[in-house]
């Protein structure tokens, strides 16, 4: 039996259990790709709900999501445009996964926006659009564009934010420093008959798998403490006083990918190889998001009473 004194992991923030087994030990990602952390980390399993967490010293502090750092890290722009045009395209990914549901005349949050890409696809519908993000660079852009700005989940509830329709937050979870704090901020904004819907990796990639020896240094990172699957998730939300509606795969890449993969040893972005037909990297998505190893999750969420 590993303790929390063996690997000096501290007792889980979701389900306080002091029991963590380490499921790998080595570099992880620290910023863009090719850039790994100095020395060895350790990501390990809580025996009581499952999660995964990298160790807390190789962990990027919340001091950086207020500032440029993280943009710096990612060797990204800092700017609001310059976030913008390089995230306006990844929102196609969420819309899909949010289309049939109307939006119109709707209060609608996005929970960790940064600039506010996926709110501006939004805005024409919903009568409201809050957003909360904790770099205040970003937050005359936000108010530019029409939106409501705030740092927290609990300055927008104190400001009369707490009955939206629509609470959204992708690829945020996997950052904070407690996801069952970050799942209660959004049930308490939820108003009577709202839903979330909150995306993060899938720690059962297909190319965990595929390339053991080499994508793990790539998936695990430090700017990610958390690393769910779908049960391990479920736990957290249901801590939090919330049910899971709808857990949904999605993959974002075709076979392409997977084969550059393969073959370089490094990220092949979603352009497909002139060799694959279309049809083939089709096939490949949807197999694997009915088999659950696509790269990301979703979940829609209520509030469980």
């Amino acid at each position: 039996m590993t303790g929390v004194a063996d690997i000096g992991f501290a007792p889980c923030e979701i389900c306080g259990s002091v029991e963590w087994r380490p499921v790998r030990t080595g570099a992880v990602r620290d910023g863009a790709f090719g850039r790994l952390s100095p020395d060895s980390a350790v990501v390990a399993r809580c025996a009581g709900c499952s999660v995964e967490r990298l160790s807390e010293q190789h962990c990027h502090g919340g001091d950086i999501y207020v500032s440029a750092r993280y943009r710096e890290l990612l060797a990204a722009g800092e700017a609001a445009r310059e976030y913008l045009a390089s995230h306006d395209v990844l929102q196609l990914a969420n819309l899909k996964v949010l289309w049939p549901e109307n939006l119109r005349g709707r209060t609608v949050v996005d929970v960790g926006c940064a600039a506010g890409s996926f709110l501006d696809h939004v805005a024409g519908l919903a009568c409201t659009t809050v957003a909360i993000e904790p770099c205040v660079g970003y937050h005359d852009s936000l108010r530019e564009r029409g939106h409501q700005a705030f740092s927290t989940c609990p300055e927008a509830v104190e400001a009369g934010m707490g009955d939206a329709d629509f609470v959204f937050s992708f690829s945020v979870i996997e950052h904070v420093s407690d996801p069952l704090d970050f799942l209660l901020g959004i049930a308490h904004l939820l108003g009577t008959g709202g839903r979330a819907l909150v995306s993060t990796p899938n720690r059962r990639d297909v190319l965990m798998d595929l390339l053991p020896a080499d994508y793990p240094a790539f998936f695990y990172r430090t700017v990610h403490r958390w690393y769910f699957d779908v049960d391990s998730f479920q736990v957290c939300a249901q801590r939090a006083g919330l049910r899971v509606i709808e857990a949904r795969c999605v993959h974002r890449f075709g076979l392409s990918n997977a084969l550059r993969w393969l073959r370089d040893k490094r990220p092949g972005g979603a352009d497909p190889l002139p060799e694959v037909p279309s049809v083939m990297e089709r096939s490949w998505q949807a197999s694997l998001e009915q088999a659950g190893t696509g790269d990301y999750l979703y979940f829609w969420l209520a509030k469980a009473n």
